[in-house]
């Protein structure tokens, strides 16, 4: 019986051990090929295919506007040694050409290019805004889309289980009967995009328990343009997201109809720093770590000498 016990193990160690040597040297080398097959090479133009991208370890073999991108969506940074190919709108061809992609990601809103970059590399249209449906659910879904053309699908439910995680510890953190957040952009001292429905920042606060406090029709980018005066009466904390346009925030300093709004609003204002609104899951964690350090330390825009 014990002769039994013992020799079970040692046979199937064996059986792998055979099974290991006398593979076909062609299933070998087959196998060989696989693991060290090269990543797809792919251009990226929009800046929220870029930071998921980078978010998943993909890294692309060239992006658009590198500086205005370093400038409104900061992080995942792009490695130095990734080409810049120019502005998003026009890109340089020439370029993409001798970087030889084997695919070229678009978003609906450079459509105009498909025609032309489509005959360098096969083009895949992927668009988030526009859809009218935004929310944490599509956020991942295009986070999913996005890793399955750079072969990063474990990498995506990775970095969706994580943030998950992330932001769950955020959320508990967060003060008790958080009021509603009206999240605001200054156009300018008198304008601002009163952001909702179909917004990273509505998206991000909610995956944080939070509610948007503006309920009014929101355009496909998940905003409402307009005049300061129709905040009042909305009932909800104002969240104003850098950056402020030159001269707005020594005007606002001094504007007794801004302080009346504030007031009226019966919460301190308080001010983020810029967050990339068009982006995907990298940029709405951000803006909800922002919002979290913001609420928990009840920072006003007085307290941070801005307004």
């Amino acid at each position: 019986m014990m002769l039994t016990t013992f020799r079970k193990p040692y046979l199937h160690r064996l059986f792998i051990i055979s099974a290991l040597i006398f593979t076909p040297p062609a299933l070998t080398n087959e196998l060989s090929s696989v693991e060290s097959e090269e990543p797809p090479r792919i251009v990226s133009i929009d800046w929220t295919h870029t930071e998921t991208l980078l978010a998943l370890g993909a890294t692309p073999v060239a992006v658009a506007q590198t500086s205005d991108y370093n400038a409104w969506v900061k992080s995942p940074e792009i490695p130095s040694n990734v080409p810049d190919i120019g502005l998003r709108t026009q890109p340089n061809f020439e370029r993409i050409h001798e970087l030889k992609p084997d695919r070229i990601l678009l978003s609906p809103m450079f459509a105009a290019l498909e025609p032309q970059l489509s005959k360098i590399a096969p083009v895949t249209n992927i668009g988030l805004y526009r859809s009218g449906d935004v929310d944490w659910t599509m956020l991942e879904k295009i986070t999913r889309e996005i890793a399955q053309i750079a072969e990063k699908e474990y990498q995506a439910e990775q970095l969706i289980a994580e943030t998950d995680a992330e932001l769950r510890v955020l959320a508990a953190s967060l003060p008790k009967g958080a009021p509603p957040l009206l999240m605001v952009q200054f156009m300018d001292s008198n304008h601002v995009r009163a952001f909702g429905q179909n917004s990273l920042y509505k998206a991000s606060v909610n995956k944080l328990g939070l509610e948007s406090a503006w309920k009014k029709e929101t355009n496909a980018w998940g905003y409402s343009l307009v005049g300061i005066d129709q905040l009042i009466g909305v009932e909800g904390q104002i969240v104003v997201i850098e950056p402020m346009p030159v001269g707005t925030e020594k005007h606002l300093k001094k504007n007794e109809f801004w302080k009346y709004i504030v007031k009226k609003s019966g919460y301190q204002s308080i001010q983020v720093p810029a967050v990339w609104s068009f982006g995907a899951i990298p940029s709405a964690t951000r803006f909800a770590h922002f919002i979290s350090s913001a609420l928990n330390q009840g920072k006003t825009m007085e307290q941070v000498g801005t307004l």
